[in-house]
Formats: C-alpha cells, structure tokens, sequence
C-alpha cells in the first residue's frame, strides 16, 4: 500500500533496503573527513537515506538499485563497509523493494547515533534527562545484554511466564505490532525509557509473588491519546501493574540498536538485581521477521513499523499492504483510518485532527497540491538535488 511514485524506480533494477549499526569509538577529529567519505561512496550508487554518525558509532538505513550496487554477489556498499577499520563486523539486515524508499541521501554528524535519556546536566533544563536516570556510562561495547537468536530461543523466552519481555520501542509502533506477551512501555520517546525503566523495577521489587501467579499486565486505565507529554515521564496510569517478581528480563527494538543500548544502561545503572538476567533479541524484530516467512509459526502479531516510506513490514520483510503513513504527524495509519471522515490526505489524521493550527493546515495542503500535482507529471516532488546524473 505504500509505494513510493514510479518515478523513484532507477534503472527497472530491484532495490535493496539496508538497516546497519554498530557501536564503535570513533576520534571526534575524525568524524567529519569519514562523514564526506561515506557520502561520497553512497553517492556512486546513487543511495538513498539517512546514516547517523558519533563517537559512539554509526546507524542508518539506505536503498539503492542492486545493479549499481554490482548485483547481489559484489555489493559495493557492503565490501566499503565490511573492510573499513572501523566498522568490520557492522550488524546489517537486507531486504528489498521495487522502488525507492527515501527521497534523498543525507550522513548527519550527532552526539549520538540513538538518544536514550537524555545528558546529564543539571544546569541546562532543556538538557535533563525525563524523570530519573542515572549517572552511568552507557557503552554496549563494554557491558550489553546476552544475544538471543530470533528463533526457537527467543520464543521460549516469550513464553516463559517468569520472564518479562519488554518492548523498547514507541507506542505509536507497538500499536500496529508486537510480541505475544510483551510489555508495552507507554513511551513517546525513547528519552523517557529510563526514567520508565527504574520505576517499573521498583513495582517488581515490591511485587508478593505469590498473589497472583501472572507476569506483569497492562494497566488499561489510560485515556492518553497526544503527545503532549513526550518531555514528561510516563504517567503512572500508563504504567503496567506487576504481580510477579521476574526471573529474567528480555528486551527487543526494531533494528537491535535500542535494545542494545537499554539492556547497556540496565547492566550500567544495576536497575534489577544482578541475579536477574538481561537478555535482548539479536538483530531485533526485523531479524526475526526475515527468520520467519509464516505467520502462522510466529510469535510475533501485526507488522512491524519502520521509518521509511514502507511504513511497516510483515514476515519474511515483506511491505506492508495495510498500513500508510500521516503525511503530516507521520504516524501509521491503517486502510481503516483513511476511511474517516477526519481523515484529509497529507493534512490530518484521526491522531493529529486537533493538534495541528489553521496555518499549519494551510501549508500541507499546498503540499499536498504539489505532490499531486508533480506526480502527475510523472515526476517527484521531493529530490536530492547532490544526486548524480539528476
């Protein structure tokens, strides 16, 4: 359902999407002549997407038409990597599309390559953390969860009803998907996971184990439907009702990257005790995804949000025939959704119908004039302009 325009496809050959990270210390005096080689090694395959670097490491996804790439057997992007001095052994997950799913290239220089907390600096109120977080030194290369592989192992884990499984994405993204028995943070954000995270350790430390022989619940109390409290903690009505101390703590991400980190900061922070173990799914759910084609033998219900014009993708990595995006807040939006009466293409959805003013609504649907207008003519609306041979 989310097919990018037809003018995106590049030389009728298949693309391949490819999700990458890696956590590695990098020389800040290095990073801005390794930022111009990356983008310039992309460029010659005419890549598209976004690549994240800092001191920590690297992260990203790009797409890019398999034949300028080499074909499937001599992959340029992935021998330049695989034999760089910093990122040899960088975690990587492929699939593949018909068309393009970015509409330009761009390698950004950050402070992190993904944002959990938030600095600890109590004079700068913009740059506390949300809620509670500890002073810790976060590095996966030092202290990370065990790897579980996504298949038979992982399963027992989602089934064992003295392990907590716990997903550390967003809420927006656990809506459309998630693992049977997982826990749903509540998040906006993954600033407020932390913050989060301590205190749903506190509920299990205070939990009679032997009132009620179930795993956490979700507390279905909450009416929260906005944003409005993404630099806020988690409201405790949000918060799931512990009725069984855990044995074992498990913890998965989209990509592997934010679950890689949360299991780091739970090890650094010591947020459960050490005789409980912190185990994290290994390469995340889309890893488990490619690992399981048929539905019917998975743990896992719905599709899986990711941050591209796919929208979402279902077993085997296939992309979503469900679900699109909100060309204005960005959330998904089902078949259903677009369906409503509150529904206006690239202006408003059932979650942003309030919170977008006169102005704002204004502009996305000159937007949306614009696109419909070039995708008329064959053309696309959003281009990269540094894109070779445009």
């Amino acid at each position: 359902m989310s097919t990018p325009a037809t003018s995106n496809k590049l030389n009728g050959s298949r693309h391949i999407v490819l999700a990458l990270y890696k956590f590695v210390k990098i020389p800040s005096e290095e990073i801005p002549s390794l930022k111009a080689q990356i983008e310039e090694k992309l460029r010659l395959v005419k890549a598209r997407g976004t690549i994240l670097l800092a001191e920590e490491g690297i992260n990203g996804t790009i797409c890019y038409a398999e034949n300028e790439a080499g074909g499937p057997s001599h992959d340029l992007v992935k021998d330049y990597l695989n034999n760089h001095e910093y990122f040899m052994g960088i975690r990587t997950r492929t699939s593949y599309t018909d068309t393009a799913i970015f509409h330009r290239l761009k390698v950004k220089i950050k402070k992190e390559i993904v944002t959990i907390g938030g600095e600890i600096d109590e004079t700068d109120e913009s740059k506390k953390p949300i809620g509670y977080m500890s002073k810790c030194e976060i590095d996966p290369n030092k202290m990370k969860g065990t790897y579980v592989k996504p298949g038979k192992e992982w399963d027992d884990l989602c089934d064992d009803p003295d392990v907590v499984v716990i997903d550390t994405r967003n809420k927006y993204e656990i809506e459309i998907g998630t693992f049977e028995n997982a826990i749903n943070p509540n998040t906006d954000n993954f600033r407020q996971f932390p913050d989060w995270l301590h205190r749903f350790a506190d509920k299990c430390k205070e939990a009679n184990e032997e009132e009620v022989p179930d795993r956490c619940v979700l507390n279905t109390k909450s009416t929260t439907e906005d944003n409005a409290r993404n630099n806020n903690p988690v409201p405790e009505e949000d918060m799931p009702i512990v009725r069984k101390k855990p044995k074992a703590i498990a913890m998965y991400c989209t990509g592997g990257i934010r679950c890689e980190k949360s299991t780091s900061y739970t090890l650094a922070a010591e947020v459960f005790p050490k005789d409980i173990p912190v185990y994290h799914l290994e390469g995340g759910v889309l890893a488990y995804l490619d690992a399981h084609p048929d539905e019917k033998k998975s743990k896992w219900k719905g599709e899986c949000f990711v941050f591209d014009q796919r929208v979402a993708v279902t077993h085997g990595l296939k992309p979503s025939e469900k679900y699109n995006a909100c060309h204005a807040c960005r959330r998904p939006i089902s078949t259903e959704d677009m369906q409503r009466d509150d529904y206006v293409k690239g202006v408003s959805c059932r979650y942003c119908k309030d919170s977008a003013n006169d102005k704002s609504k204004q502009r996305f649907e000159m937007r949306q004039k614009q696109m419909d207008l070039a995708q008329s003519k064959g053309s696309r609306h959003i281009h990269d302009p540094k894109e070779l041979n445009e």
